[in-house]
């Protein structure tokens, strides 16, 4: 562990330089001029445990290690007042973790940021400041999308519709068995198999078809009969003011001037609507989000009979969206993992809810959508990984306030961006130099 002043400094340029600062010597790996001019500049920023650091001195060091200098507004932005080791460290942090978070590169983040114009550099940087909550505030109240009872949710569901097909092929089977003037030749007639899948759609709905007529009696058919097409006429009823419901929202979300938030999830029994549902409303209706009055899609209020106009709808309102909310339930599918990709190769950020350690540490270490390079910048995106609806609400504010908090580790090879309060990586830079002047020389390469 460094004691001196002077090895701090030297350490903490190396990072700021984005050098590795484990040279056995950091003055031959940072300089380009001769050792003894870099002592000299270097002994003139340091005075004891003072350091006497200005726009001049500053340029001079960064000439000698081969850096173009830097504007006075990039100085005065990262080492105005400057005057100790502890403000030089913590002034170089502040610089690496803007770098690593908007560019994922120390170098580029330097060669563009300290030759940028006033008017640019603030831009840039301006990518990365806190957005003032009273904007958010300010907006009308979101409450165009229509709500739909928790119990009809699955109505919505391909796998509901296709079990209410189900039902009403075998509630018209029971009306033929009344028609047949021999009931019991009419269910032998049947075969085994068609008549297990009419048994099994019957049972779904809590009704029971007998072996024969024997065990069940004309009366018992007739009112078998008629309990089964009394449930099936109210669910296609309940189902068709769902439909229209969903329907109606889906266009709804079409002509929102903006969206904030994307919902990603599957959807396939009673229980997944419902859990979801809830989820989504815990989130939105949480103190520290309802606030901000954002827009979100909620895929439990939304309908669209067609699988690829489903597709183009769900595609466009992520593109939409600012930040991607996946919720992992149990089981992973190949329509969530793409919608996480997409939103990542779109340089947006992530929150993934795992309500379970196992779960949570599967997508903060293991899980292959844990990383992905945005097309537009090269930079590699992480995903944030909470565990409650409560800790993804508070993510979900500092994401899109810009509140989040980070520090940056050294393990295996890289240096990474992590946010504090999750402890989920969320930018990647190599420390290899080869691997990183080949990755940017063929990304920009691509581009061009």
């Amino acid at each position: 562990m460094p004691t001196s002043t002077r090895d701090r400094f030297l350490i903490a340029l190396s990072k700021f330089l984005g050098v590795s600062p484990s040279q056995p010597n950091p003055v031959l790996a940072l300089a380009v001029c001769p050792e003894w001019l870099f002592i000299e500049t270097l002994n003139e920023v340091l005075e004891g445990e003072s350091l006497r650091l200005d726009l001049e001195k500053f340029n001079r060091l960064m000439l000698n290690c081969g850096r173009r200098m830097a504007t006075s507004h990039f100085f005065d932005f990262f080492f105005a007042g400057v005057g100790s080791i502890e403000k030089f460290e913590a002034a170089v942090e502040s610089y690496r973790k803007k770098a690593v978070w908007l560019y994922g590169n120390f170098r580029y983040a330097y060669r563009l940021l300290a030759a940028a114009s006033k008017a640019d550099f603030d831009a840039e940087l301006a990518r990365a400041e806190r957005v003032d909550p009273a904007d958010y505030e300010a907006r009308e109240p979101f409450d165009d999308i229509e709500a739909i009872d928790l119990e009809d949710l699955d109505l919505l569901g391909y796998i509901s519709s296709s079990k209410i097909r189900d039902f009403d092929l075998a509630v018209s089977l029971l009306d033929q068995l009344g028609a047949a003037s021999d009931v019991e030749a009419a269910l032998s007639s049947l075969g085994a198999e068609r008549r297990q899948k009419a048994s099994n759609a019957l049972a779904e709905h809590g009704f029971r078809l007998a072996d024969s007529e024997k065990s069940m009696g004309r009366e018992g058919l007739d009112e078998l009969r008629r309990a089964a097409r009394a449930k099936l006429d109210e669910l296609v009823k309940r189902q068709d003011a769902a439909i229209a419901i969903g329907k109606r929202n889906t266009h709804r979300y079409l002509s929102l001037p903006h969206l904030d938030v994307y919902v990603a999830t599957s959807m396939r029994e009673k229980k997944d609507f419902a859990s979801q549902h809830k989820f989504i409303r815990g989130v939105f209706s949480n103190a520290s989000v309802s606030p901000l009055k954002l827009r979100f899609f909620d895929p439990t209020l939304s309908y669209v009979d067609d699988r690829i106009t489903k597709g183009l709808i769900e595609m466009l309102m992520l593109l939409r969206a600012q930040v991607t909310i996946y919720n992992a339930g149990v089981d992973d599918t190949f329509g969530k993992d793409s919608e996480v990709a997409a939103t990542l190769a779109q340089g947006k950020p992530v929150i993934v809810y795992a309500d379970n350690e196992k779960r949570a540490k599967m997508f903060r270490v293991d899980h292959p959508l844990g990383l992905q390079i945005s097309v537009n910048t090269g930079v590699a995106h992480g995903i944030i990984v909470v565990k409650t609806p409560e800790e993804c609400a508070e993510m979900l504010r500092k994401v899109i306030l810009r509140e989040l908090d980070f520090e940056i580790v050294h393990e295996g090879g890289n240096y990474k961006l992590r946010e504090t309060t999750t402890g989920s990586v969320v930018r990647v830079v190599s420390d290899d130099p080869f691997l990183t002047h080949s990755f940017w020389t063929y990304y920009h390469r691509q581009l061009s």
